[in-house]
């Protein structure tokens, strides 16, 4: 049995959970609304327990898209894929973002790279709003699969992602 956690930045989900546990290979589904600490939209913490037999993350993840009718919108913030492993650990800190729509983009790009695990950014949606010089630094955690990337190889996906 493997786990996912998916944190979306959307709100609505009603029929979500009947929906995903109607899929073959899944097992158990979880699904919070995480309210934002600055404004009052809210996020999507989806936990699911599945057959990694029968049914994969990066269809998790598009039957979560389809679902929800955003498959065209970046919207994943960071994700757990519980790994059994040990694991690696790659940071990325930028100086400043382009947008909120580039941070996503390349959380959905290090999703779909066979071998990363986990990411965990600090960008939330008051970064953008914030003068400049009071902007923090953006950091993303990566957890990734050492039998897998190498740190070479992550230094390469850090230049090709467009934040």
């Amino acid at each position: 049995m493997s786990e996912i956690t998916i944190i979306i930045d959307n709100w609505g989900h009603e029929e979500l959970k009947e929906y995903l546990m109607s899929l073959k290979g899944i097992l158990d589904v979880e699904i919070k609304n995480v309210e934002h600490e600055i404004k009052s939209d809210e996020q999507l913490d989806i936990y699911l327990k599945y057959d990694s037999n029968l049914i994969t993350p990066k269809i998790i993840k598009m039957e979560i898209t389809l679902f929800l009718n955003i498959t065209k919108i970046p919207s994943i913030l960071s994700f757990d894929k519980y790994p059994k492993f040990k694991t690696s650990n790659y940071t990325i800190i930028r100086d400043d973002l382009c947008c909120e729509y580039c941070y996503k983009g390349a959380i959905e790009d290090l999703f779909e790279i066979e071998g990363i695990e986990t990411v965990k950014g600090n960008f939330n949606e008051d970064y953008l709003f914030k003068k400049y010089e009071e902007r923090e630094k953006i950091t993303i955690n990566i957890e990734y699969n050492p039998n897998l990337l190498k740190a070479e190889d992550m230094k390469q996906i850090e230049l090709k992602l467009n934040i």
